[in-house]
């Protein structure tokens, strides 16, 4: 090692690692990375132009706690050549709930939300989906768990939205339709399993690490999908609104929703279905900036699309999807309601990243897999490649506990994490009908506009296709920074 190269391999080693040579163990990481790495390696390199997350430089302490959560539980980070220019990201946000010092977070639209509700030429209409009224009570000094749906319809009343409506009810549309397609596939014995389709960082890694696969995801669009694409047809005829007016403010507890309302195929007569996406944590800087007080006032949804079947409430949970599918493939299977035991499906519940069940529709017997994270994702792809799966239908989540533990909630630990669960179970097990085919309003819309699951109107405007994405996993080299010279 020459005189220069050795001082450059010095500078390098204290900027990147700070007290290390002087005797501190402050964030040091290991020989390994110290003397293998580059400076992109200290941190996930997210681009400016990343829909859904924001990184904040100065805030890093290289700790990589960002790299570990992407590499060793999203399985994303590690897989291809990565530069400050170019990183693979399915917009999870699991590196944003791993940091503690908020050199990461959703990229933040709610002021850009907060701006067009001044408008008086557009009619700003909010859909709350199943998880954000399980979360959002955190800020404000409620207990963990706390179910807050009519609280936060009269909160967005108050800051001035001219319509609050509930992604549940279009849940229990997707279900509709998803059970549809699964029956298609059982009865005909084609692309089977059949892979939820409801979370967009799933669907992206899907499409980016095993696009062969793409065959088996459910072409059913999500539920924020299918509520944008209600809104701006179906709502806006019943109530004598020009499309081309409407605003829709998707509330989540997701990060990458940000990103999913931004795909050319989930678009509605060529316009955005979702015009924004904000988190449970936006939802509460918006509540807070106005100094309105979430436990102060309560009201209802909307009517049209503002009621919702237990199933629907379910989605937010691991294990959720799920239940409610199989509540209604039963019913289109058999033309009977599930049982008590069929109803609850215990087995697919809780805070277990893989877990499966056996569950007989009619004298056959269906084998079912519920997992979250993409590294128990990984384990179930890898037996469909080879051809080992037995399952049918398989339900994947990117976050843990599902919706719940989502990137745009407030940050939370295990138990706060059962609560929420506990809470849409209990939302469940409460609701007036459990099942998504006897919702009314879903039983109207189709009567009134739709027809039946699969029809063309269906096709046309609730399913959507995928695309072969694995082309980001190939090295920009005109973009790749030089390794080091030690």
């Amino acid at each position: 090692m020459n005189k220069i190269n050795r001082r450059k391999f010095i500078e390098k080693a204290l900027l990147y690692n700070g007290s290390f040579f002087l005797g501190g163990m402050w964030f040091a990481p290991t020989l390994e990375n110290l003397f293998f790495q580059s400076a992109s390696d200290y941190y996930l390199p997210i681009q400016s132009d990343n829909p859904a997350i924001a990184r904040y430089e100065k805030k890093c302490k290289g700790c990589r706690e960002c790299i570990t959560v992407c590499k060793e539980v999203q399985k994303v980070y590690g897989t291809y050549k990565a530069s400050k220019t170019h990183h693979v990201c399915i917009h999870c946000g699991a590196c944003i709930s791993r940091c503690n010092y908020g050199a990461l977070s959703e990229k933040y639209n709610w002021e850009n939300v907060l701006e067009t509700l001044e408008d008086t030429s557009k009619i700003v209409i909010a859909s709350i989906s199943p998880s954000v009224p399980a979360g959002i009570g955190d800020y404000f000094d409620m207990p963990a768990g706390s179910y807050l749906s009519e609280n936060i319809v009269a909160a967005c009343r108050d800051i001035g939205f001219d319509f609050v409506l509930d992604t549940n009810f279009s849940a229990d549309l997707t279900i509709m339709e998803e059970a549809h397609e699964l029956q298609k596939r059982i009865e005909g014995n084609v692309n089977m399993p059949q892979f939820t389709s409801c979370c967009p960082a799933w669907v992206k890694y899907l499409e980016i690490f095993y696009p062969s696969l793409i065959k088996h995801l459910s072409t059913t669009k999500s539920p924020i999908s299918m509520q944008g694409a209600m809104i701006k047809t179906y709502f806006a005829e019943k109530k004598g609104i020009n499309p081309a007016s409407i605003v829709h403010v998707a509330i989540t507890p997701c990060t990458s929703k940000k990103y999913e309302i931004t795909r050319e195929e989930l678009t509605t007569n060529g316009q955005r279905s979702t015009d924004f996406a904000i988190t449970t944590n936006e939802l509460a800087l918006m509540l807070k900036s106005r100094n309105i007080d979430l436990s102060a006032k309560k009201d209802n949804y909307d009517q049209f699309m503002g009621t919702s079947s237990g199933g629907g409430k379910l989605f937010g949970s691991t294990g959720g999807v799920m239940s409610a599918a199989i509540r209604t493939a039963h019913f289109n299977m058999t033309g009977k309601n599930p049982s008590a035991d069929l109803l609850q499906l215990n087995e697919i519940q809780g805070l277990n990243g893989l877990k499966s069940a056996k569950v007989n529709i009619g004298g056959s017997s269906l084998n079912v897999a519920v997992c979250y994270e993409m590294r128990n994702a990984q384990i179930l792809l890898e037996q469909v490649a080879n051809g080992t799966c037995s399952y049918d239908f398989i339900e994947v989540m990117a976050c843990k506990g599902g919706c719940i533990g989502g990137a745009g909630q407030p940050t939370s630990d295990t138990s706060t994490l059962e609560a929420r669960i506990r809470a849409l179970i209990t939302a469940d097990s409460q609701a007036v009908t459990r099942f998504s085919h006897e919702n009314p309003e879903i039983i109207s819309i189709y009567k009134d506009f739709i027809g039946k699951p699969g029809s063309e109107i269906s096709e046309q405007y609730l399913h959507t296709h995928y695309t072969d994405k694995s082309a980001l996993l190939e090295p920009i080299l005109a973009q790749m920074e030089p390794e080091p010279a030690f």
